[in-house]
């Protein structure tokens, strides 16, 4: 690389390059200075740093709008006029960013300059008029001013741009329309993404006749994975709701084939040909317990039917000790059911087959206890659902202890469980 060497003899080159050299330190001190107060402003958490910043940098409109956003939360009256003055000022720097425009629409909207609110926010449609986000607040803006049918055209083409907005839209809907769902799907439309916000606002106030009512007019599209979320939300809520008709309709709808889900008045896997999990099983589905007793598992030894039963191996003194193994199921209130299937039995101490209602917890019938049995026996139990429920809860229990102290060991099979209506 050649070397340039430049002259500087003479006096007017010194001065030239003096006046260079002095420029560049300026532009550099400037500049320097400038960023520094754009980055310090935009991570600063009290309005006074970013005030400081200001004055290093008067002429850049991050400063100033990060004191006006600091300003404004201290929700002091006082501070809320010099909010909106560093609003103004940011919005003059940058005349053609949308973004000053909108929180100057805000700002002036708060202060009760409703026609220069107004036209702020009118200039960030006209810097941005395809942006879901200035349309949404313009849209807000109208509704708030009493143009309610004007702000909704301006709430839909959002919502359109931004599906995201869907949710607060039918909420804001919702209220204003004081819960007339009719003339919210007039105002949003009938559409499956407006039925599914809706589910969405209704499950958030526990409103689970009307979330599973909008829901159910989402017709086939509850089958879409995005959807899948929604819909397991309203199988739980359900669920915690004793709705369980309701829970088994959705958790089969979702999964499409009702394999999750038997039918109302039948029991899941009663042969234990599926695998039965030891965690994360469905809502309907055999349910094991935390703990070590007793241990369970499919059996290939001799079963009832197809390949496979249920063994259950017990070693414990204490009757609490006694890890749950239930199932859930959805019945028709007031019907008689019989639940029956087939054991083999080498316990010492006594382990029976117990129905409870979902809704509460409470015991509705109880088999005899399971007691030594080396072939395959029969065990039936009947029982009517009260007419406050409709699920109920089979669950293998602890019987005849009379203390805590209560020892069992052995194995006990099961096979072939089924539920029927009477």
């Amino acid at each position: 690389m050649a070397l340039v060497i430049i002259n500087t003899d003479g006096p007017l080159r010194r001065a030239v390059l003096a006046a260079a050299v002095m420029a560049c330190l300026c532009m550099i001190w400037f500049f320097g200075k400038w960023s520094f107060a754009n980055a310090v402003s935009a991570r600063a958490d009290l309005p006074e740093i970013a005030e400081l910043m200001i004055g290093l940098a008067p002429s850049d409109p991050q400063t100033h709008f990060a004191a006006a956003v600091l300003r404004e939360r201290t929700f002091d009256p006082n501070d809320a006029a010099v909010s909106l003055a560093e609003y103004e000022a940011s919005a003059a720097l940058t005349p053609n960013n949308y973004l000053s425009w909108l929180a100057l629409g805000r700002a002036r909207e708060r202060a009760g300059d409703a026609v220069g609110a107004e036209a702020a926010l009118k200039r960030a449609m006209i810097l941005a008029p395809n942006y879901a986000d200035v349309k949404w607040a313009y849209g807000n803006w109208l509704i708030r001013s009493g143009r309610t049918d004007d702000g909704f055209v301006m709430i839909r083409e959002a919502v359109a741009g931004k599906p995201d907005l869907l949710l607060p839209a039918a909420s804001m809907a919702m209220q204003l329309m004081d819960g007339d769902i009719d003339r919210v799907r007039a105002t949003l439309g009938d559409s499956t993404e407006v039925n599914a916000a809706l589910a969405g606002y209704f499950l958030s106030k526990k409103s689970l006749d009307e979330a599973f009512d909008a829901w159910e007019r989402m017709g086939a599209a509850v089958r879409d994975e995005k959807y899948r979320p929604l819909g397991e939300n309203m199988t739980a809520q359900l669920a915690a709701g004793s709705r369980f008709r309701l829970a088994g309709k959705t958790m089969s709808a979702i999964a499409g084939d009702g394999e999750s889900f038997a039918g109302i008045g039948r029991l899941s896997n009663g042969d234990f040909e599926a695998p039965v999990k030891l965690r994360d099983a469905k809502l309907f589905e055999w349910q094991i317990g935390a703990g070590p007793d007793p241990q369970a598992g499919i059996s290939e030894g001799q079963p009832h039917g197809g390949r496979y039963s249920l063994m259950l191996i017990f070693n414990t003194m204490q009757a609490a000790d006694m890890r749950s193994i239930t199932q859930t199921a959805a019945v028709e209130p007031g019907v008689s059911y019989t639940v029956e299937g087939y054991f083999r039995s080498e316990l010492k101490g006594g382990v029976a087959l117990e129905v409870a209602d979902a809704s509460d917890g409470k015991p509705l019938v109880r088999s005899a206890a399971f007691g030594p049995q080396s072939e395959w026996a029969r065990f039936r139990i009947e029982f009517q659902v009260p007419l406050t429920t409709d699920g109920i809860v089979v669950r293998f229990v602890r019987d005849g202890c009379v203390s805590s102290v209560c020892p069992i060991s052995g194995k006990l099979w099961i096979d072939d469980i089924s539920m029927s209506a009477r």
